[in-house]
């Protein structure tokens, strides 16, 4: 019975978040700049860190990954690791994000317990039916199409049709956004427009502001 309730209380938690800050520590001088950073837009109201890292060496990984588990608990925000789920389990993050050429969700619930969040990146319709019978909890969306008025139709087609949290994704900033909103888009998932800002908290604000 504690699982099923643990269970309904992770979904639950991310059926309500609105805002994935995926990180990149490519542009920064220091991991504390680069935590200084993600502490900043967890202050703007993030509620989901997506720890994406391949700068760093593994022990550095798990040193920072440590130190956003802890942030993510201050502010109360879902803390996902991209890819690894070693080092997920390792820092008890609350799940981990895959890529289609990733291990499959069912191996990642195996590393780190059947009520673990396991989501998965999707570019088209076809990835996306694939992910929810593959069992996941959510997905990042970021159509690829040549044709834009496609990639318009693959946001709406996926806004209306799917029942388990969709965070947008792609190159969404301060001036296009209202261009995806208008699509039904209630989830965005963003690294430069945060990540980069002067003030990540800032941002995050006004990007919230536009999210139903």
């Amino acid at each position: 019975m504690w699982d099923k309730l643990k269970e309904q209380f992770n979904l639950l938690k991310l059926e309500k978040k609105k805002l994935c800050l995926i990180t990149n520590s490519d542009k920064f001088e220091s991991k504390d700049l680069f935590l200084d950073a993600i502490a900043s837009a967890l202050q703007g109201g993030v509620d989901v860190v997506m720890l994406r890292e391949n700068v760093y060496p593994d022990n550095v990984v798990v040193e920072i990954a440590s130190k956003i588990r802890i942030l993510c608990d201050e502010y109360g925000a879902t803390f996902i690791v991209n890819n690894r789920s070693d080092i997920a389990m390792i820092v008890e993050a609350d799940g981990v994000h895959l890529g289609q050429n990733d291990i499959a969700p069912c191996d990642a619930r195996k590393i780190l317990g059947e009520n673990s969040i396991i989501g998965k990146s999707t570019h088209n319709p076809d990835e996306v039916i694939d992910a929810i019978n593959e069992g996941v909890d959510y997905i990042t969306f970021e159509p690829f199409a040549k044709d834009k008025k496609v990639m318009d139709e693959y946001i709406s087609w996926v806004n209306e049709n799917i029942d388990i949290p969709v965070f947008l994704t792609g190159e969404i900033n301060m001036k296009n956004i209202n261009n995806v909103i208008q699509y039904g888009t209630k989830r965005i998932a963003l690294t430069n427009a945060i990540m980069y800002a002067n003030v990540p908290e800032n941002t995050a604000r006004k990007i919230l502001n536009y999210l139903p």
